[in-house]
C-alpha cells in the first residue's frame, strides 16, 4: 500500500461512496489531506458521482420526512438515523420536527417541549449524512415558528447560512411581520421587522421551500388567488427589493390539481394539468411545467396530458429533482409511483416504496402536495460555525 501515488489513492477514495470517505480520513493523516483537497472534490469525486435524491412525504404525527422513493441509502434513512442516534436520550421530554430541508444537505430541526408543546426549546442545524449537528444559542422568544433555513455556498460548498423564525407573538394589521434571524456569521440572532405587500394574506405560511439564499411559500392575496411569496435573506435593500409575490402561470385558470412546486436543477418548479383552447375553440388538457427565472415564469414543457390518463388515475407528485424531463405520478388505482419521460413517453412503475418509519397515507400527502424532495450534497461538508 505504501508503494501507492497520491494520484492513485485519490482515484480510488474518490469511488467511495459519499458516507465511507469521511469515514476514510479517519485512517491517517495522507488519507484525510487527499480527501479534504479542493482538487479531489472538485476534479475526482464530482466527477464520478451525480447528485442522489430522494422523495419525501411528512409523517402526519412526527412531521419527520419519511422517504417514499429514491437514493440508496435513501436520505430518509439518513434522516431517520441521525434523529434517532442524536436525540433518542432526549424523546420523553421533548419533540423533535425537521421543519426544512435545504438544497445543499442541510435541515432544520426544532426541539419542543410535550407540555405545552407550542413552546420551542432548542433549534438546531445538522446534516443528516455527516451527523454533523450544531445547537443555536437561545432566541429568547416565546413563541416563534420556524420558516426556514437559506444558506449562501459556493461550488457546491455551503459558506454560511441564516435560519429563520416567525414571532407570532408579534403580528400585527400593518402588514407586518418580526422574523428572528440567526447568522453563522456572527453567531447572533437579530431582529427584523418585513413589510409584507399589502395584497397578501399574510398570516398564511405554509412549509418554505429553500433555494440560493431565499425562502418560498404558498400564500394567498387579497383576491383570494394562489401565489408564491419570496424572500431574499442575503440581498440588500428595501423590504420591496427582498420580497416578492408571484402569481402563478395559470393564475385565472382552474387547473385540475392543488398547486405546489418544487426545486428541480436550481430552479423553483411548477406543474400541473391546465385546460387549452385550441384552434379550433375546443379545449385541451395539458400538462404544462414551468420554471422561475429572475422573478418570471418561464413556460419548460408543455404536452397532452392524454398521454398519462391524468383526468382518472393519476396525480401529478413532483419533478425529479436532478433531471428536469422525469416527473412522477401517484396512480391512485395501484397506489404506486410512476416515472414518466416527457421527451420520449416512457414509464416506470414503481411498486415497492420504501418508507424509513411510519409509513404514511401517501394519497393524502399527495392532495396536500407535501412532498418535498432532498438532495444528497454532492461533498460531505461540515455545517458552517461562527468564525468558519
Amino acid at each position: 500500500m505504501n508503494s501507492l501515488t497520491e494520484d492513485l489513492w485519490s482515484i480510488i477514495l474518490a469511488r467511495l461512496p459519499l458516507k465511507s470517505i469521511i469515514t476514510s480520513k479517519l485512517v491517517c493523516k495522507q488519507w484525510k489531506s487527499i480527501v479534504e483537497s479542493p482538487y479531489f472534490r472538485k476534479s475526482l469525486y464530482q466527477n464520478l458521482h451525480s447528485s442522489s435524491w430522494s422523495l419525501l412525504v411528512w409523517d402526519d404525527k412526527k412531521d419527520v420526512g419519511t422517504t417514499l422513493y429514491g437514493c440508496e441509502p435513501s436520505m430518509g434513512s439518513y434522516i431517520l438515523s441521525f434523529l434517532t442516534n442524536k436525540f433518542e436520550i432526549q424523546r420523553d421530554k421533548y419533540e423533535y420536527t425537521v421543519w426544512d430541508y435545504t438544497d445543499v444537505g442541510l435541515i432544520l430541526i426544532s426541539e419542543v417541549f410535550k407540555k405545552p408543546s407550542i413552546l420551542i426549546n432548542a433549534v438546531y442545524v445538522a446534516n443528516p449524512v455527516s451527523q454533523d449537528c450544531i445547537e443555536l444559542p437561545s432566541h429568547l422568544k416565546e413563541y416563534v415558528f420556524p420558516l426556514g433555513i437559506v444558506t449562501r455556498t459556493e461550488n457546491g460548498v455551503v459558506l454560511d447560512y441564516k435560519v429563520v423564525l416567525l414571532d407570532f407573538g408579534n403580528v400585527n394589521e400593518n402588514m407586518e411581520i418580526s422574523l428572528l434571524i440567526y447568522s453563522s456569521v456572527t453567531g447572533l440572532w437579530s431582529l427584523s421587522i418585513v413589510h409584507l405587500p399589502s395584497s397578501l394574506y399574510y398570516q398564511y405560511f405554509y412549509r418554505s421551500i429553500s433555494l440560493n439564499g431565499n425562502l418560498y411559500w404558498l400564500n394567498r392575496n387579497s383576491d383570494n388567488e394562489d401565489v408564491i411569496v419570496s424572500h431574499d435573506f442575503y440581498a440588500t435593500g428595501t423590504d420591496s427589493d427582498r420580497c416578492r409575490v408571484t402569481l402563478f402561470p395559470d393564475s385565472g385558470k382552474h387547473p385540475k390539481f392543488r398547486r405546489g412546486c418544487t426545486i428541480s436543477q436550481g430552479f423553483l418548479m411548477y406543474m400541473n394539468v391546465v385546460s387549452i383552447t385550441k384552434d379550433d375553440g375546443s379545449l385541451e388538457d395539458k400538462l404544462s411545467i414551468w420554471r422561475l427565472k429572475s422573478g418570471e415564469w418561464q413556460l419548460v414543457s408543455e404536452i397532452s396530458a392524454d398521454f398519462i390518463n391524468l383526468g382518472f388515475d393519476h396525480i401529478p407528485v413532483t419533478i425529479n429533482s436532478v433531471d428536469a424531463k422525469t416527473v412522477y405520478f401517484w396512480n391512485r388505482k395501484h397506489q404506486s409511483l410512476v416515472a414518466a419521460n416527457i421527451c420520449n413517453g416512457k414509464f416506470v412503475l414503481h411498486s415497492e416504496l420504501e418508507h424509513s418509519g411510519r409509513s404514511p397515507n401517501s394519497f393524502e400527502c399527495f392532495k396536500r402536495s407535501d412532498c418535498p424532495s432532498f438532495v444528497l450534497p454532492q461533498w460531505l461538508h461540515l455545517t458552517p460555525v461562527r468564525g468558519v
